[in-house]
């Protein structure tokens, strides 16, 4: 009988450790090279500010420019899957449970008008504000 609890819990433990997390802005933007996409994100009282461009496409690989905060980075997105989202964290918490993260996702390219199109997603209890 023990036994069968212990698998229980278990099972609700992984389940809830995979739960969605709670986006507190969510949406799709298309982009042209090099156009910047710019805002605040902000927890209580700590805004930070976000600037998001990318700057070269070329074999299926999106080559994004993200300064956050002050600090630049670069990642290469690709379509398939597990190269297609970055994840970066926004202030520091280091806890799980409170953590609140950046997630841009890159859903296509069109070469015609040389646009590409994001999905940009915070999540916790930061907030997203567009200038």
């Amino acid at each position: 009988m023990k036994m069968s609890r212990l698998c229980w819990v278990l099972i609700f433990v992984l389940v809830s450790w995979g739960k969605e997390p709670v986006w507190s802005f969510d949406r799709n933007i298309t982009l042209k090279k090099d156009q910047i996409y710019q805002g605040v994100v902000y927890k209580d009282t700590i805004e930070k500010p976000l600037v998001l461009r990318w700057t070269l496409y070329k074999n299926f690989g999106l080559v994004l420019y993200v300064n956050y905060d002050g600090f630049p980075h670069q990642f290469v997105l690709y379509r398939d899957y597990q190269r297609d989202m970055l994840r970066l964290e926004l202030f520091g918490e280091g806890h799980l449970e409170n953590a609140s993260y950046l997630y841009v996702a890159f859903r296509d390219f069109s070469p015609k008008d040389q646009s590409a199109k994001l999905w940009i997603g915070v999540s916790g209890d930061a907030q997203f504000l567009r200038k």
